[in-house]
């Protein structure tokens, strides 16, 4: 069961996180470079204004089908041809051949130590709690969309076309709480192929711990429902021995199952 799951949720979140790159790369000149390159259908996401193995993620490889080694060097040989010396790639525990960490290790990459813990559920007929808090959100929203990002995971002003971008394009869609007419927490979401991949969530410090990240997941929810999806997913960091990721427990209130870990493997950090 976990094998086909991980077909299913890696498969369309490659496909998710590129069209999020796609948005930002359709952005008035194109400020953050991004593009998405393709290597034996395989996307390859990267920004160029900014070398961050964050944003520049291999998702999926070796989950179909076992990846050769030949496709691995076209893999690093991309980024590398776009200047890229941070980036990751995603093993899961159905990754293929076997021993892929060798290959990628014998290619420069290491274990970053970096656990995603990858989860999904089945949407249907959905209810939550606080849901009638939230509203859909339009483009004339976007820049408000992205300040509440910017500010919660408290990165720099220019990454404002990464957060708003996708309010402009087609299979998003965005949702938010605000309190006296401001967001304040807010969420996206993705549906393409049946599927509804969750990203894109963030509160406002001050507005944390009173459930509204739980709201915008159970609305999410419900609306991947209501579009016939047979399928949601969404990623967070995992929780480790020493702390407890509260994203991670929200997902699991609303209903969430936690299929695997993923790990993030990236080339060895230099001078």
């Amino acid at each position: 069961m976990a094998g086909g799951i991980a077909r299913e949720i890696e498969a369309h979140e490659s496909k998710a996180w590129a069209a999020c790159v796609e948005a930002a790369a359709a952005a008035d000149g194109n400020p953050l470079e991004a593009s998405v390159d393709v290597v034996a259908g395989q996307r390859l996401p990267a920004l160029g204004a900014i070398d961050a193995a964050l944003f520049n993620r291999v998702i999926g490889l070796g989950v179909a089908t076992p990846v050769q080694g030949s496709i691995l060097d076209k893999v690093v040989g991309s980024y590398v041809a776009r200047k890229r010396s941070r980036f990751t790639v995603e093993v899961t525990p159905s990754s293929e051949p076997d021993d892929l960490r060798e290959q990628l290790a014998a290619r420069g990459l290491v274990d970053s130590g970096y656990r995603q813990a990858k989860c999904w559920q089945v949407p249907e007929g959905y209810e939550g709690e606080q849901m009638d808090l939230v509203e859909r959100l339009t483009e004339d929203d976007a820049d408000e969309f992205a300040q509440v990002n910017m500010l919660a995971w408290e990165v720099p002003a220019f990454l404002a076309v990464w957060f708003g971008a996708t309010l402009f394009a087609d299979g998003f869609r965005h949702f938010g709480v605000r309190e006296g007419g401001r967001l304040v927490s807010v969420g996206g979401m993705y549906v393409d192929d049946g599927m509804a991949w969750l990203g894109f969530g963030a509160t406002l410090a001050e507005h944390r711990g009173r459930g509204l990240h739980k709201a915008l997941l159970a609305r999410r929810i419900h609306e991947a429902a209501t579009l016939g999806c047979h399928l949601v997913h969404t990623e967070t960091e995992a929780h480790t021995a020493e702390t407890t990721n509260p994203s991670l427990t929200d997902m699991l209130a609303v209903g969430f199952e936690h299929a695997y870990d993923k790990e993030w493997w990236a080339p060895a950090p230099t001078d």
